[in-house]
């Protein structure tokens, strides 16, 4: 069975449903999703290599842990599950912001996260090939040099966070 997502209007009021593969080829269906910050106690970020079988930035550098909402799951719920699917762990989560990521692919309204964990992680293979904690001062030089090494959501996360974009 497909995933189904919720659809939303530009105030992330829901207005229908279509599946992951309606939303992916339908830049007009806004969708939501979740950006995960996970730091260690050296204050680095964790990222994450996508996995080359992902449809959407294979093999660039995103988020510590990422996804869409299922139909009618919070904000909350969707990051709980995507950082144990993803990194086998769990962590207390505070929200940053709420803000719209509107890609060259996809349209989403996204809530960004952060939480501290100094592993060990137990990556899911399927959607990651590797993580690793990095320096925020690096993260930036290597933005603004090699910004195709980073996927465009995490970009946009990631100068939110920074206090760089909306």
């Amino acid at each position: 069975m497909p995933e189904l997502f919720d659809i939303v209007d530009s105030n992330d009021s829901v207005i229908g449903q279509a599946t992951r593969q309606e939303c992916h080829t339908n830049k007009n269906l806004i969708h939501r999703g979740v950006d995960i910050f996970i730091f260690n106690s050296k204050g680095q970020l964790l990222l994450q290599k996508r996995s080359m079988k992902k449809d959407l930035y294979p093999g660039l550098w995103a988020s510590s842990s990422s996804g869409h909402l299922d139909s009618g799951e919070a904000y909350e719920e969707a990051a709980e599950r995507e950082l144990f699917e993803e990194l086998g762990i769990k962590a207390e989560l505070k929200p940053v912001t709420k803000y719209r990521c509107f890609l060259e692919k996809e349209s989403e309204i996204d809530v960004l996260f952060k939480g501290k964990h100094d592993g060990p992680f137990s990556i899911n293979k399927e959607e990651i090939d590797e993580a690793r904690f990095f320096s925020m001062g690096y993260i930036k030089e290597k933005m603004a040099a090699e910004p195709e090494m980073f996927s465009a959501g995490f970009r946009k996360a990631f100068r939110v966070y920074i206090g760089e974009d909306e």
